[in-house]
Parts: C-alpha cells; sequence; structure tokens
C-alpha cells in the first residue's frame, strides 16, 4: 500500500527568484511546511534546505499554459496544499484558470481581470490619472508626431513588461518615434498595443507596498531606491525603509478604488525637492525587494497566508502591533556583483570596488549564512541563463508586449 505524502501548508511557484526565497524564509520562520516548485531545476528555492520538497511543473510560457496548469494540480493534489501563492507573471495564468484548481485550496490572488488591469501600463496611467493621481504625461502616437517637444526626454514601454524589460528611453520626439516604430515591429504590435510613451520625470524610484483583503488594506510599507541594476531603472540592489506621507496616500486611494485584493507593490518618481510623485506601475504580486519588508518588521507572505486560511483577525493584529524598522537597509548582493561584471566589461573602474564589498546594509536579500545553497542556486540559475541568452537580465518573451 502506497503511503501518502504528508499534508503541506504553503505552494510556491517560480521558485528560482529571490522574491520567492523571501516568501520560503519568512513561512519556514513560522513552521509553515513549504513545497516550492518551478520549470527550471535550479534556484534560490530549488538548492534551498528550508523546503520541504521540490517539483517541476511546464513552462506555462515556452511550453504549454495547460500543462502548467495540470502540473500544478497535480502537486497541489500530491502534497495536499492549502495555500496556493503564486509569485511572478504566472499569477496571472492561475487567476486565469482559477476554477479549475481543487476546491480546497486557496489562492490569495486578486481575479483575472483585476490582474490584467493591473499588469497593463496604459490602463493603469488612466485610472490613476482619473483618481488625481499625478503621472507622467502620456502621447498618443499621433500627439507625439504634432505636439511632443523635439528636446524633451520620452519613457517608451511596452504595456506588458516586468522589471527594466520592455522600457526605453529616448533623447528627444524623433529618437521615440523610431523607438515606438521598432517596437511594433519586433513584437508585431497592433494599433491597440502601441508601446506607452511619457514625458520623462526626474526623481528617485519608489516603492509602497500593501496587501490587502476583499478591498480592505491590512498592511503596508514604503522603500526608496538607493541602487539600481540597470542605470535606467527597473530593479533596485540597494534600498531603504523610509516612510513618505504623500506616496502612500496615492498608493491607498489608488488600491482601494480597484477594490483590490492580494498583494500589490505600487511604483512611483519622487522628487524630494519639490515634494512631488508620479505614478509608474503596479505589480501586482510578490516584488523582488519584498525581503526589506520583511526584515523591516511587515511579513507580507506570512500575513498573506494568515489571511488565505482564514485569520484576517489575526493578520491584522500582527500588522498594527509590530513596528516598522524605518531606515532598515536591504541589498541584492547578486545583484551588485552583476552591475560590478558590467563595469569591468565597459572599464568603469571607479567606485566598482565598493559593490564586492560589506557597506551600509542591514540584510541581503540572498545571502544566509544558515542557507548558502541557496545563493549557489541563484548563481547557477543566472549562469545557465547568461550561457543560453548571453544577458543577465533577458527579455522573456511572456512578460512583455
Amino acid at each position: 500500500m502506497l503511503m501518502k505524502n504528508k499534508k503541506a501548508d504553503v505552494l510556491l511557484t517560480y521558485g528560482w527568484v529571490r522574491s520567492t526565497y523571501a516568501a520560503l524564509r519568512n513561512l519556514s520562520k513560522h513552521n509553515a511546511k513549504v513545497i516550492v516548485c518551478d520549470s527550471n531545476k535550479y534556484g534560490m528555492c530549488q538548492q534551498s534546505r528550508l523546503k520541504e520538497a521540490f517539483e517541476l511543473y511546464a513552462d506555462p510560457f515556452s511550453e504549454n499554459e495547460d500543462k502548467f496548469v495540470s502540473d500544478l494540480i497535480r502537486i497541489i493534489e500530491k502534497h495536499r496544499i492549502k495555500v496556493l501563492l503564486p509569485s511572478h507573471d504566472e499569477t496571472e495564468i492561475i487567476a486565469k484558470h482559477r476554477e479549475e484548481f481543487p476546491k480546497g485550496v486557496a489562492i490569495p490572488i486578486a481575479d483575472y481581470k483585476q490582474l490584467s488591469f493591473a499588469n497593463n501600463k496604459l490602463l493603469t496611467a488612466d485610472f490613476a490619472a482619473n483618481l488625481g493621481i499625478s503621472v507622467p504625461q502620456k502621447y498618443s502616437l499621433s500627439e507625439l508626431v504634432n505636439d511632443g517637444a523635439e528636446t524633451q526626454d520620452y519613457v517608451v514601454k511596452l504595456l506588458r513588461s516586468n522589471s527594466a524589460k520592455g522600457v526605453f528611453y529616448a533623447k528627444d520626439k524623433l529618437h521615440a518615434l523610431a523607438l515606438v516604430d521598432k517596437l511594433k515591429n519586433e513584437f508585431e504590435l497592433s494599433s491597440e498595443r502601441l508601446p506607452l510613451v511619457q514625458e520623462r520625470v526626474s526623481g528617485e524610484g519608489w516603492g509602497v507596498s500593501c496587501l490587502y483583503w476583499r478591498g480592505e488594506r491590512i498592511a503596508h510599507f514604503t522603500h526608496k531606491r538607493l541602487r539600481e541594476k540597470t542605470t535606467t531603472g527597473g530593479t533596485s540592489t540597494l534600498r531603504q525603509a523610509i516612510s513618505n506621507p504623500l506616496l502612500e496616500e496615492m498608493a491607498f486611494t489608488l488600491l482601494d478604488a480597484l477594490h483590490w485584493h492580494g498583494l500589490a507593490m505600487v511604483e512611483f518618481k519622487y522628487d524630494e525637492k519639490s515634494n512631488k510623485g508620479w505614478f509608474i506601475e503596479i505589480n501586482p504580486r510578490l516584488w523582488g525587494s519584498i525581503y526589506l519588508a520583511i526584515a523591516s518588521g511587515v511579513e507580507f507572505p506570512y500575513l498573506t497566508y494568515l489571511c488565505a486560511i482564514g485569520q484576517e483577525a489575526k493578520a491584522k493584529r500582527i500588522a498594527v502591533e509590530s513596528p516598522i524598522r524605518q531606515g532598515t537597509i536591504a541589498r541584492w548582493y547578486l545583484g551588485d556583483l552583476i552591475i560590478f561584471a558590467h563595469r569591468m566589461l565597459n572599464r568603469e573602474f571607479a567606485h566598482s570596488l565598493s559593490l564586492l564589498l560589506p557597506g551600509n546594509e542591514n540584510s541581503y536579500d540572498d545571502v544566509f549564512t544558515d542557507d548558502l545553497q541557496a545563493f549557489v542556486g541563484e548563481m547557477m540559475f543566472y549562469l545557465e541563463r547568461f550561457m543560453k541568452t548571453h544577458s543577465f537580465n533577458p527579455t522573456e518573451g511572456a512578460n512583455i508586449g
């Protein structure tokens, strides 16, 4: 007679990445039994000692979406999972097929329509503007041709992208028009999917992260980006916990109006001198810098898990009673190593050595002495990706367009 697997608490998808690893660490700290899955055998959670087990699934983007869903259902039934917590762009696919999953598993994410809307940069920019939230001025193609300033800096964004992927910067109007034409041809974009063109605003990158449950805000956290992997923006390698009432009010207004459910990080540009902020986009899922929030006292994965198993009151109480340790700094060490490598290749030697040495950070996203094999797994993933694409920041077709 075959023995049944022990019942597990949580299934995490997209296991290679540090945001999923942050959730694994946080949930394991609270004695949750966590199964991790991915389409790749190498990654942070795959090599971590903290997981209960690792399972492979079909890549939902390069292989087959239906096979991905059936693989997840198989894993859920095998381990008798209570909560399925997606991590990255597969979140929207899971929401799309939500009704196909076993009835007993909780999936603490927004519905498919909400997620699809939140992932569209044009729709969210218009929605925010209609709420009175400041957004960078946008231009349709005809407006750019007829009214765009010749020498203004522009940002050209594919409607769907993550991190710095699918975001391009133009030094003037002609450059912006050329970028739009290039992207239209490269991604075979219809007129409804043409890139969003906006003015390029000044300021630093900030994020306001929130957990909502059926429209009610449970917890929030704000951070400022101190260093980014690419000079034009995107993934941060160094960031600090700093409250910002102006940006927080803008984020709450937006997510309240959406009657949001689940996790989301709202990105802004903020000019400290003028105290002016601009809405940039919503990341409606786990976000790359989430370990800073956890290290600062806002345990988003655990709070989400509590809400998913019907303990919203406990989650709210913990969020209220846990003070945020303002000023905490977190660092993504491998991200800094990637910056260092780029600088060396470009012969930019000044200040590069500091990227290898300890700084004023309080915690790391990816280096933990009690689980160093997770960092090894992260390096293995990036090395494998570099060997295939010759890039440490490759563009994945499913994430953009």
